[in-house]
């Protein structure tokens, strides 16, 4: 066992984790922003079918690093593949997942931060999450005791990981950490390593921080990390019942251990704790109701789809003048197109760009609405001409940063792939 001191330099190494070197083989390009003279989104070859495992593939993200992230709930897996289509190695913890009494997690989402954290929700209470960098380094050591100091009255408390006080001392501004014991523990080395839990609404604490709501009784339909990898994300709830439990919630992150990683880095590990109800029900601009999907641009504003009256796509845009965060509508039904119900039949998904253009998944129109960050129509991808579409019960789609459209088509089990052909690289060839 090891003892730690001098704790507060640590606080200044935790940002290790943002330390991940992007494959070579990786390609990454900065897409203009959408105008007038942009001609058609066309395919490009080839179609990811079958053969590369999908069952039902229903989700899809890009992660910083350019891999593309699948949700498989049928095979109760997250495919990840490279851009070129190719597996890469070391994510075989994503394959048949299952939860810590063994039973198999069907994944309805999932997102990446830029600490490659991966955070899946499986449409309960729960997300879980699996890191990418401790896995490709490894965990030494395990924080399991601490000696923690009060700042005022310089009073020291011993305290064992996994309590109640073990917790709040390690969060509280109150309490400095004194002296922290490290040692190879294997068991809780493994359930790091493996997905995990990282937020539950059932969990006490939780409960009561959520005290207008039935915490654990959510039902997770969306979920989306932050652009800058803030300590919290945010999740769409789409229980209902008499109550109308829907809403967008902000989940915010709390230290649980220090980890010793091989490298004799030291990084934070945490879990999730109820930090607020962020947008309740409403029938109006900015308000919820049955929400789909969820993401966030690089401003912090929440975009989502929901299969309720009246809207079918929102954005909410943060104020943060106040001592906390307060959303409002960013569009407006008589003046933002994409608020305009002509131009949907079923959106089922939604997803930015990094210049803030908006793609719409429509499941029943067979195709993806694309907007420029104001809200005003630009293009459809998916479709032949005008109206015939390539697609069949298109699903989900995400953008990488060279431009390029990935689609969950339900119909076929299959991805399929966009590009304006004005942009085409020469490794992205269009269909024959």
């Amino acid at each position: 066992m090891y003892k730690f001191f001098c704790f507060f330099a640590l606080l200044l190494i935790g940002s290790c984790m943002d330390k991940f070197i992007i494959p070579a083989d990786i390609e990454n390009q900065t897409n203009n922003n959408l105008n007038a003279g942009d001609t058609s989104f066309v395919q490009v070859n080839p179609v990811w079918r079958s053969g590369y495992g999908f069952v039902k593939p229903i989700e899809i993200s890009i992660a910083q690093d350019g891999r593309i992230f699948i949700v498989d709930s049928a095979s109760s897996s997250i495919h990840v593949l490279n851009q070129d289509g190719e597996r890469p190695v070391g994510f075989e913890a994503l394959s048949n997942l299952t939860d810590e009494a063994s039973l198999l997690i069907n994944p309805t989402d999932v997102d990446i931060d830029k600490k490659m954290n991966v955070y899946f929700i499986d449409g309960s209470e729960r997300v879980f999450v699996w890191n990418q960098y401790w896995n490709e380094i490894g965990i030494k050591n395990v924080s399991i005791s601490g000696v923690f100091t009060h700042i005022e009255t310089q009073a020291d408390t011993f305290v064992q990981y996994g309590t109640n006080l073990w917790f709040s001392l390690l969060n509280s501004n109150e309490w400095a950490a004194k002296e922290i014991n490290r040692e190879e523990n294997q068991g809780i080395i493994d359930s790091l390593i493996n997905p995990h839990i990282f937020y539950d609404g059932s969990d006490e604490m939780n409960r009561y921080l959520d005290n207008f709501y039935n915490s654990e009784l959510s039902t997770f339909s969306g979920l989306t990390t932050t652009y800058n990898s803030d300590n919290h994300i945010f999740v769409a709830d789409n229980y209902g019942e008499v109550e109308n439990q829907h809403r967008i919630i902000e989940i915010n992150f709390q230290r649980s251990m220090l980890l010793e990683l091989n490298n004799n880095e030291f990084v934070w590990a945490f879990r999730g704790q109820f930090g607020s109800t962020v947008k309740g029900f409403g029938t109006g601009a900015g308000t919820v109701n049955k929400p789909l999907s969820l993401d966030m641009d690089y401003q912090g504003n929440l975009y989502y789809t929901q299969e309720g009256d009246f809207f079918s796509v929102h954005m909410i845009k943060p104020n943060l003048s106040g001592d906390f965060a307060t959303y409002t509508s960013g569009f407006q039904p008589s003046s933002d197109d994409i608020m305009s119900g002509e131009l949907f039949k079923k959106p089922v998904d939604i997803s930015l760009d990094n210049n803030r253009n908006i793609y719409v998944v429509d499941k029943e129109e067979m195709s993806i609405t694309v907007f420029n960050s104001n809200g005003k129509y630009f293009k459809k991808a998916g479709l032949v001409g005008d109206s015939l579409s390539m697609l069949s019960n298109p699903v989900a789609v995400a953008i990488d940063d060279r431009g390029v459209l990935y689609v969950c088509n339900d119909g076929d089990s299959s991805i399929y792939r966009f590009k304006l052909s004005n942009s085409l690289d020469e490794d992205l060839k269009p269909e024959d």
